[in-house]
């Protein structure tokens, strides 16, 4: 009898796991199909390419600059664009920062060139994965970042970080900024100016 009830007790769990996978499944499942719906038009269309293209290009060059330390990062960390900023104006910015901070501007540009070659070729698989992940500012792109990381590793073994902050710690700098308050030595934004063309792999 006792040994009956564990078994009830045990496959009663085992079921309610199973629905929840399920419900997860249904659910990610229907978000798709909503996106892929939405997608019906080519104007449409074009506008979840430029999402899902920012998206990949951020992701990549997040993970090529991890290792680096400049204080650009700080400039490029405080960033935010528009919903149809497209990846060569990103870059524009972004190399605009580094030369602003007189980087060697050598290695910027090919992590910059790498970054933007990734994001022609991931969307021709992941365009609506991408698109969905799609933010406007870079923090937001640090914290996409981080819950990839999650489902990547566990906890003991998540990268840590190195070349960019934590998405709390900009925050709350953006804050202070925000109310007037700066640090003496914090890195203030650099001002947009004319940047130099960042060459592009075609899309073809």
């Amino acid at each position: 009898m006792r040994s009956e009830t564990i078994f009830e007790q045990r496959s009663s769990h085992e079921i309610t796991v199973h629905q929840v996978v399920l419900v997860v499944l249904w659910w990610c499942q229907m978000k798709t199909e909503v996106v892929e719906t939405s997608l019906s038009t080519p104007a449409e269309m074009d506008r979840a390419i430029i999402r899902a293209r920012r998206t990949a290009f951020v992701a990549r060059f997040i993970v090529l600059r991890e290792a680096k330390r400049t204080r650009a990062h700080r400039a490029i960390e405080t960033m935010e664009w528009g919903d149809l900023t497209t990846v060569e104006e990103l870059a524009h910015r972004f190399r605009e920062a580094f030369c602003q901070n007189g980087d060697n501007m050598f290695p910027v540009d090919r992590d910059i060139r790498r970054a933007v070659a990734h994001s022609y070729r991931s969307i021709k698989f992941f365009v609506t994965e991408y698109s969905l992940r799609a933010t406007i500012d870079f923090v937001e792109a640090l914290v996409d970042y981080e819950r990839s990381n999650q489902l990547l590793f566990s906890d003991d073994e998540t990268p840590k970080p190195g070349g960019w902050r934590l998405p709390r710690e900009i925050r709350r700098v953006k804050e202070e900024e925000r109310s007037g308050v700066r640090k003496k030595g914090r890195a203030r934004i650099p001002k947009q100016g004319t940047p130099r063309e960042v060459q592009v792999p075609s899309s073809n």
